[in-house]
């Protein structure tokens, strides 16, 4: 399912950057300025107003009035102020465009009218594009890292290793869909023009995959939690089967939680945008509670009791074991899968801390923007861009927690890369088990 979603996204971005490269080779005057004439039609009024040049400063008052409701037509683009609403505030936050000029100082930007196809902004490269071109980039070579590892070891993985797997593939579908493309100025009527509002501008396979890669870490720290306090019906509980059918359901649950994207975002066939219209700003704050407790509130909340539990547990059990082990030191199979267990744990628990660090911040000012209590502006800000950034640094920060707190992970990645390649004999982030160890874990009550 995943990679038949990859290769759908991967296709529509093949033909927007096609039709990208050829609007850039042609003529750049194909896109003539209509003129200056206020006609009435249907009972709506359509203005266009000739005015200077077009620079950057006149963008962003432009977009001023796009976010509070005003007449979006001080250039030369056609729109009817009621249907003009504000860029999901979800979507990726691209950098401000540079306008079509055709070298004599005149704005050619075209206008729905005149152009009903693909017509294309600028790219600005600031600081927000290169940090999400760098973090996707790092995201998927330490992502890909990890799935290749634990491949290598596929004869050999247990339930941790196989949703950690799970973990680093949606961690990578992630980083893919967050390098920055060309954006269009106007999005033609046809069906690519509606997969493209329905699909690409809202992001959706971008915030899929995040809602995977939450839901699975919250499913690992579950599973842990299963895993040491319940030992000996671990086995029973935990099959592969069910691990594998609880990834599915990630992938499922994480696609409907963002399927109201599809409701919201309409194409503008009057001036060939796309827009999000929220039915009410009731629907818009129910909206943005529930992605606030789904996505954030639930998850964290959820792992960091499981790892509260899971730690007084293994506390439980080394007091048991601590006469044995002060005696027998790491040749106590008992201490040894205590041991290895704890570093599991320390490391799983890092994870979640780091996930709370990066996503917090947008989390909690998207819900309260929802809410009504930040205006419109704060989604064009500074600030939201810096917060989007550290919420996609998520993506790229686990294979760097693994590789510096986890030494049998620097071990396998140092393999990857030897002449000599010798056979692995236990799983990465699983313990195996012996009947002596499970017996004693089995004595503690807890």
């Amino acid at each position: 399912m995943a990679l038949s979603a990859f290769t759908t996204v991967t296709s529509i971005r093949l033909a927007m950057l096609i039709s990208y490269l050829e609007m850039s080779v042609s003529s750049p005057a194909l896109y003539p300025a209509p003129p200056a004439t206020d006609n009435e039609s249907d009972g709506m009024l359509w203005k266009t107003t000739q005015t200077e040049p077009y620079d950057v400063t006149m963008f962003a008052v432009e977009v001023t009035g796009q976010i509070s409701g005003g007449d979006f037509g001080s250039r030369d683009r056609w729109t009817t102020p009621h249907e003009v609403k504000p860029l999901p505030s979800r979507a990726v936050c691209w950098d401000a465009v540079a306008p079509f000029n055709d070298g004599n100082g005149s704005d050619i930007t075209p206008s729905a009218q005149t152009s009903p196809g693909w017509s294309w902004q600028a790219t600005v490269w600031s600081w927000r594009s290169i940090l999400q071109m760098f973090t996707a980039m790092l995201g998927i070579v330490g992502n890909s890292l990890v799935i290749i590892v634990l491949f290598t070891r596929r004869e050999l993985s247990r339930s941790t290793d196989t949703l950690i797997g799970a973990l680093a593939a949606a961690d990578l579908l992630a980083s893919v869909f967050m390098i920055p493309l060309p954006m269009p100025l106007t999005v033609p009527s046809s069906v690519l023009g509606q997969v493209y509002c329905k699909v690409i501008y809202t992001s959706m396979f971008l915030w899929v995959s995040f809602n995977a890669s939450i839901f699975t870490l919250t499913a690992i720290a579950v599973e842990r939690y299963i895993a040491v306090a319940y030992p000996f019906q671990f086995k029973h509980l935990v099959t592969r089967k069910r691990v594998i059918v609880v990834i599915v359901a990630n992938w499922i649950f994480g696609f409907m939680v963002t399927s109201f994207d599809f409701k919201i975002t309409k194409f503008n066939n009057s001036t060939n945008h796309c827009v999000t219209v929220f039915p009410s700003t009731e629907v818009q704050m129910l909206i943005g509670t529930t992605l606030f407790l789904m996505l954030f509130v639930i998850p964290t909340l959820l792992s960091l009791t499981m790892q509260a539990l899971t730690a007084r547990a293994l506390y439980r059990q080394s007091l048991v074991f601590r006469n044995e082990s002060s005696q027998e030191g790491l040749s106590n199979p008992s201490a040894r899968h205590l041991a290895a267990r704890k570093r599991v744990l320390q490391m799983l628990f890092i994870v979640v801390i780091i996930f709370i660090v990066c996503w917090a911040p947008s989390q909690c000012f998207y819900f309260v923007y929802n809410i009504g209590l930040l205006p419109d502006s704060y989604l064009y800000s500074p600030l939201n861009s810096a917060l989007v950034v550290l919420s996609f640094g998520n993506s790229c920060a686990n294979p760097i927690i693994y590789t510096v707190r986890y030494p049998d992970f620097r071990a396998a990645i140092g393999e990857l890369f030897s002449s000599k390649k010798g056979k692995a004999s236990a799983p990465l982030f699983s313990e195996r088990t012996d009947g002596k160890s499970l017996k004693s874990l089995e004595s503690v009550d807890v």
